[in-house]
């Protein structure tokens, strides 16, 4: 099912409740998923609220913010690019990343961008089988394209999948493979490498704490705005996007949530806001 069917649907299931007692408006990125619009409409069923998600995007997204439009942008943004600011409140609430995965009978457990970049460059090396999610599949790749290969061309011999289960059957059927993928399509069987900035730094799995704290290189920031004149009224809502709930129903759409102690740090910020 498509993901703005379902949220059209939602919409006019919240709609149909009765009795609400607010509503708000959510915009953003067309990458959440089908599970984080569920959770919106269970969050706003046991609130007794109504909120409409209008996910066409990033872009469009932070323009109806800025106008007055929206009461809540979802933005996705590369980790250099700066969010909206001045009047507009933004917090980090999770990040997207791609991940190098290995079949997990290979001796291999880490690798450097250098290596990455010979594997996967236009004129790559053929110490193993490049494979990749297709960019139509979502920001895997294109992800994976602008921070390591710096946006040139790859390897002539890579071979894109049409999904992450069917790369994973690639990875699994092939001798010295090696994939570029989203965190959720690692399943039984694979292994997922830790990478490395440069042969004297360290190697670092994509857990939440080093997604954080940027020691992991292949992650866009996910961002939550909202105007902080407006914060007081939203409170409920932004709390529930740093939730546990709002963390389960993205994982499935590549997302790694903050850590446990900073989402709880930011709950206290919110709380404070007046």
């Amino acid at each position: 099912m498509r993901l703005d069917f379902l949220i059209s649907l939602l919409t006019t299931a919240l709609l149909a409740t009765g009795n609400v007692a607010a509503e708000i408006r959510v915009v953003g990125s067309d990458l959440l998923g089908e599970g984080f619009a569920r959770a919106v409409a269970e969050f706003a069923r046991q609130e007794d609220m109504v909120v409409k998600l209008d996910l066409r995007g990033t872009r469009p997204g932070v323009d109806a913010l800025e106008a007055g439009r929206a009461d809540v942008g979802l933005f996705l943004l590369p980790a250099a690019e700066t969010p909206p600011a001045g009047a507009v409140v933004s917090r980090t609430m999770g990040y997207q990343v791609t991940v190098i995965a290995v079949p997990a009978t290979a001796p291999l457990t880490q690798i450097t961008v250098a290596q990455l970049r010979r594997i996967y460059g236009e004129a790559g090396q053929k110490e193993r089988t490049p494979f990749a999610v297709s960019p139509q599949a979502g920001l895997a790749w294109p992800l994976f394209q602008r921070i390591i290969l710096q946006d040139a061309a790859p390897n002539a011999v890579l071979a894109f999948s049409p999904s992450g289960t069917a790369l994973a059957q690639s990875l699994l059927a092939t001798e010295n493979s090696i994939g570029v993928t989203g965190s959720a399509a690692v399943g039984e069987g694979l292994r997922v490498l830790a990478v490395a900035s440069g042969p004297a730094e360290p190697a670092c799995l994509p857990s939440p704490e080093n997604v954080h704290a940027g020691a992991y290189p292949l992650r866009l920031v996910l961002y939550v705005s909202f105007l902080r004149t407006k914060a007081p009224a939203l409170q409920r809502f932004l709390k529930f996007l740093l939730s546990d709930e709002t963390a389960a129903a993205l994982t499935p759409a590549d997302f790694i949530p903050l850590p446990v102690g900073v989402r709880n740090q930011l709950v206290f910020e919110l709380e404070e806001m007046r």
